[in-house]
This record gives C-alpha cells, structure tokens and sequence, in this order.
C-alpha cells in the first residue's frame, strides 16, 4: 500500500493495498523505522467519547504494511480513559492477525512513582502469532520521567524506555518534542526511539489521534522490534489517548 502526502491537510492519503510477498513478522527485517498514524473518530469529535482506535502502520516509504484495531468496552473507555484494559490487534495488509497486545485494567496505576508495585505497574502482553507469547512492557518506578522494561518470552530485559522529563500534549506544542529513548541491555547506550509527531493545531485540539515515529537499529531481532512497537502503544495509551476535553 502507497500513501501520498496531502499538504492541505497534513495527512496522507491511503492507496490500494499491495500484497506482501512476506509473511508475519518477516516483513520487519528490513525495517529501521515505522510511522504510525491513529485514523480520526468523527463521532469521538462530537460526542467527546473515545472511540475503539484504529492505527495504520508504515514504513519508511509510506508503505502500510499493518492495521491495529482496539478491541475494548464503551464503559471503559468513557471511565477509565488512559488506564482502560483492551486487546489490539495488528493485522497484516492481508487481514491476518500478525502481533495481538493485551492489557488489563488496574485501579492504582500510572503514576511513576508507585510503578514498582506489580499491582500499579501498567504492562503490555505480545503474543506473535496469536497464542504464542513473545514478550512484555512493563511500566517501572522512577522519581520522575516515565521508564518502561521491555522483557523476551524468557522474562529477559532487552530492553528500557526512558521518557522526557516532561510530556506535552497540548494544540500549540509543534517546538516540543516528546521523544522517549530506547536504551540498550546497560541503560545508557540509545540505540532507538520513539517520537511523538505533531499533527497540527486542530487535529490536536479536537481530537485524540495521534501519530509516532519508531527509530529501531535495521539488525534487531525483529521480535524485539515487535515488541518496541508494543512499548510505543503501552505510551500513547497511558500518556497521550486522552479525549482532549479530557486531558
């Protein structure tokens, strides 16, 4: 699938899909980087409700190679917000289900304080292809700045995502950058990231969709890379998914 850029109004514009020649996760091998763009609710827009959310998943040449589709409850979404249990699913351009994300919902979480609590600590559960689990993003406690632990199928941290000192989510924030920097095994060497992109001043301000940035090295195993797209999905969720009259 090709995607052309409309300059009016800032968004691209989604063409017939090519079928890949490969299949599941494959398809990510050759990938460095991924642009995904969260489509608009109309009904999210008038009513100030969110909507179950749909993603397009790109590549660098604005190819989509996957669909996330949420799967949640409207009482959830109307109370609960940001702290919501869902399934997402991410789905191939051939509608087979490539990556399915599970969170549960918990009462006391968010905050990073608390996050070294298991009972507050907010995680994300992958399992490629469906039924076979590959990984975990855990939320994790700091003094302040947002840290997340990505773990393999064998509980091992591969792993950490570290967030900004502050987050800005409001229309008239085009200068800031809320980038979140994905740290190699010894915590210091950035290897990656995960930049949230600004939309423009009326998509921000009337809605919640959002778009991301994934910067991942080429070599990475592409179930690690699978699961770097499930961190980038556990922080749009905690931090940014707020219904703007919400936020």
């Amino acid at each position: 699938m090709s995607v052309k850029k409309d300059e009016a109004s800032n968004n691209y514009q989604i063409t017939p899909i090519l079928s890949s020649p490969l299949n599941g996760l494959d398809c990510l091998r050759s990938i460095d980087s991924l642009y995904i763009s969260q489509q608009v609710s109309w009904t999210e827009v008038m009513c100030g409700i969110a909507s179950e959310a749909k993603f397009d998943i790109f590549n660098d040449k604005r190819e989509r190679l996957f669909q996330a589709i949420e799967t949640s409850t409207f009482w959830q979404r109307l109370f609960c917000t940001t702290r919501r249990s869902f399934t997402l699913r991410i789905l191939d351009n051939n509608n087979q289900d490539i990556i399915i994300l599970k969170r549960e919902f918990k009462c006391c979480s968010g905050c990073c304080w608390c996050a070294n609590m298991q009972c507050c600590s907010q995680e994300l559960i992958a399992e490629s292809p469906p039924g076979t689990f590959i990984g975990t993003v855990s939320q994790e406690g700091s003094c302040w700045r947002s840290m997340f632990k990505i773990k393999d199928a064998g509980d091992n941290h591969v792993l950490t995502v570290q967030g900004p000192l502050m987050t800005c989510d409001i229309p008239c924030t085009r200068c800031c950058e809320n980038k979140f920097a994905l740290l190699g095994t010894d915590g210091i060497t950035e290897i990656g990231a995960i930049y949230k992109k600004y939309r423009g001043y009326f998509q921000e301000a009337l809605t919640s969709a959002d778009a991301f940035l994934l910067k991942v090295p080429m070599d990475l195993d592409v179930k690690i890379k699978a699961m770097s797209l499930a961190a980038l999905f556990l922080i749009e969720y905690m931090i940014f998914s707020a219904v703007p009259e919400k936020n």
